[in-house]
């Protein structure tokens, strides 16, 4: 009964999901859905590609190499390295400009952000900035993440 939500927001995001990669390069994609463990360069080209920051044909490489120039990302990462959640949350943050609570617009970075990903129920598991995660964990989370700024983008508005 428990996993009955996930599978609705699954199948409910399924055809954004969809949308928002249909151009993107079949070969990335497979390349990183075949990850046991997401890497630093397949959080980035998510989390980047999904902010339109860089092109859908793009390489992971690329937006690491993009993130670091923002300043994203510590200049040493490689895009082969396994990802941190706090470093992917912190990217998500930065490239839609949320400004998130006090501590982390004090301290912005991937320990704030992650507490900030667990306060607002963008993580559907409490996890710490240093621990590694699957992509399928990262593929949720980015679209629960996605879904919750197009809700609040909507009542804003209204």
């Amino acid at each position: 009964m428990a996993n009955r939500p996930r599978l609705v927001l699954v199948f409910a995001l399924l055809p954004a999901i969809t949308l928002s990669i249909a151009a993107q390069s079949n070969e990335t994609i497979d390349q990183i859905l075949a990850q046991e463990v997401a890497t630093i360069g397949s959080a980035a080209y998510v989390a980047l590609s999904a902010g339109d920051l860089v092109n859908d044909d793009s390489s992971p490489q690329k937006a690491v190499e993009v993130a670091i120039q923002a300043g994203w990302l510590d200049p040493a990462a490689s895009a082969d390295d396994s990802a941190g959640f706090g470093q992917f949350a912190h990217l998500l943050m930065q490239v839609f400009e949320v400004k998130g609570g006090l501590m982390y617009r004090i301290f912005s970075g991937p320990r704030y952000a992650t507490r900030e990903f667990t306060y607002f129920g963008w993580s559907p598991i409490r996890i710490g900035p240093a621990d590694r995660f699957s992509v399928s964990f990262l593929l949720s989370v980015t679209g629960i993440f996605l879904e919750d700024l197009n809700r609040r983008e909507q009542e804003a508005d209204r």
